[in-house]
C-alpha cells in the first residue's frame, strides 16, 4: 500500500466528515444534493481504502512513495494553476459566475496547449450543463457578480 494513496484516502474521509457536519446546518430542502456528493466521496474513498488492503495480499505495509509522487513535478504548471484560481473566485465575486468560468476555462485550457476544437467543446458542454442542473434543476443560485448586480 502507498503512503501517498493511503494519505489521500485518509483526506477525503475528513474532507466527506467535515463537509457532512457543515451539510446539517443548512435547510432541510438544500440538503439532499450537498449530502449525495458527500456520501458518493465517502463511498468511493471508502472502495478504494477496500481495493488498497485486498492489493495487499494479506500483508498490510505502508511504502514510502514520496520520491516517484513529486518526481514529476511541475511547479510552473501548479502555482500558475493555483494562482488562477484564486483569480477565478475573486473575480466570480466581482463579475459572476458564467462570464468568470468562460474566460477562466479558456485561459487554462489555452496556457495547458488544449487544442482549440477540444476546448470550445468542453467549455460549451459544462456551462451548458452547469446551467441545466444547478440554476434550472436545482435552483442553485450561482454568484451574479457585484458589478453587474444592479443591471441584472
Amino acid at each position: 500500500m502507498k503512503k501517498s494513496e493511503l494519505a489521500v484516502v485518509i483526506f477525503m474521509l475528513v474532507f466527506c466528515g467535515f463537509f457532512y457536519t457543515q451539510t446539517l446546518a443548512l435547510p432541510k430542502a438544500a440538503q439532499s444534493y450537498p449530502l449525495f456528493v458527500i456520501t458518493l466521496l465517502a463511498v468511493l474513498s471508502v472502495l478504494q481504502l477496500i481495493k488498497m488492503v485486498i492489493s495487499c495480499h494479506g500483508h498490510l505495509s505502508v511504502v514510502n512513495d514520496a520520491g516517484t509522487v513529486w518526481k514529476d513535478f511541475l511547479p510552473k504548471q501548479f502555482f500558475t494553476f493555483f494562482i488562477g484560481s484564486i483569480l477565478f473566485f475573486v473575480a466570480m465575486y466581482l463579475v459572476g459566475f458564467y462570464p468568470t468560468a468562460l474566460v477562466y476555462m479558456a485561459l487554462m485550457m489555452k496556457y495547458f496547449h488544449i487544442p482549440t476544437k477540444h476546448a470550445v467543446l468542453t467549455i460549451v458542454i459544462l456551462l451548458v450543463l452547469i446551467y441545466g442542473v444547478f440554476t434550472e434543476a436545482l435552483n442553485v443560485p450561482l454568484p451574479v457578480g457585484e458589478l453587474l448586480y444592479d443591471y441584472l
